[in-house]
């Protein structure tokens, strides 16, 4: 039944919409009715209502989420005298897992508000300020799994056209890169051995498409006809996929697991969402890579490895993963003078061990 209350009182809390009082008493409009976006988050307040109030939504947003958490983690304060035993359980708190629903129970408020037919933001900041109140109270798989929804909802309901392309690049070569985060995570289950067979029998597959695709330029046309598969720079080289699984097996055969794990792991991660760092900051440093992709790809390696620490259990100090994730970041910006699947996680692996 506390559960039941909390998840209400969340709800509550989250359809509070300050851009949307700020519209009507402001500039006297329905922000569901005006604007690019027409809903009453941040970005509309702030565009059509101004910068300040923009800004004030954003956090009031940002923190009602969170808010509603810390209150079902740490319970209500409540005296017990008015409501005696039932007022002693909401005081309580519940787990801080559970309590995740508490939070998207005012995220859903945030999108649906009762008292404006439903029609309320988007829930962005709302879903992120959760993300980052969770991580001080629990690094389960339940929060992993709630940081990942968050950064799929916030590409999919994306309007900006540098997204639309980004996204609409390769999509089939995306996913089979992310489906490769089963090499590094493997080794938390499986011995050295195993993994080096079964990367190396990929690797000579794929050596053996790439040497086929050289001697019939008929195949290598249709190659790299599939534009959700191939790059056109694979004309005359060899593919990113046999690059990739290279340094695959130079690194499961060097080096120690917790180098392995972390360099394949914020290899992959950096590798498949950096493009989307142009939203953030689209100003380019050298040969179309971004000062943006760079911040991107650090800030997700750093969480990637606080979430591998709690959930795997590998030794791995904040150093470590700092550098780790530096080096990532670095390293992939200059990705033109060698191919990214080479120096990007044989060089984070070295680097890492020079250090540490």
């Amino acid at each position: 039944m506390n559960i039941v209350i909390f998840l209400g009182l969340g709800y509550l809390l989250g359809s509070l919409s300050p851009g949307y009082f700020f519209g009507r008493v402001i500039k006297s409009v329905d922000l569901r009715e005006v604007g690019k976006n027409k809903n009453t988050g941040a970005s509309n307040t702030y565009r059509e209502v101004g910068p300040v109030y923009g800004v004030i939504t954003g956090i009031f947003d940002a923190l009602k989420a969170a808010t509603a958490y810390f209150i079902a983690v740490k319970g209500l304060i409540l005296n017990p005298l008015w409501i005696n035993d039932f007022a002693s359980r909401l005081s309580t708190g519940i787990n801080p897992d559970v309590a995740i629903l508490i939070g998207l129970a005012a995220v859903a408020g945030h999108v649906f508000p009762f008292y404006l037919n439903f029609r309320g933001g988007r829930g962005v900041a709302s879903l992120y300020g959760l993300n980052l109140i969770v991580w001080f109270h629990t690094l389960s798989v339940f929060a992993l799994f709630l940081f990942i929804t968050t950064i799929f909802y916030t590409i999919a309901i994306s309007q900006r056209p540098e997204i639309k392309k980004v996204l609409s690049e390769a999509p089939v070569r995306k996913f089979l890169k992310l489906t490769a985060l089963v090499l590094p995570l493997g080794y938390l289950v499986v011995s050295q051995k195993f993994l080096l067979v079964f990367v190396g029998v990929l690797l000579v597959v794929s050596l053996v498409l790439d040497g086929m695709r050289f001697i019939l330029p008929a195949l290598n046309r249709r190659y790299l006809a599939l534009k959700s598969l191939a790059k056109t720079k694979e004309l005359k080289r060899l593919s990113g996929y046999t690059f990739f699984l290279a340094s695959a097996f130079a690194i499961f055969w060097v080096f120690p697991k917790e180098i392995v794990v972390i360099s394949l792991s914020f290899f992959i991660i950096g590798d498949v969402f950096a493009p989307l760092g142009l939203v953030f900051m689209a100003k380019e440093t050298i040969k179309g890579k971004t000062i943006g992709g760079a911040v991107l790809i650090f800030i997700l390696c750093l969480i990637t490895g606080i979430f591998l620490r709690s959930l795997a259990g590998l030794d791995l100090s904040l150093n470590f993963m700092i550098i780790a994730a530096l080096s990532t970041a670095i390293l992939d910006q200059f990705s033109f003078l060698i191919d990214d699947n080479l120096l990007v996680p044989i060089g984070t692996a070295i680097i890492l061990t020079l250090v540490f």
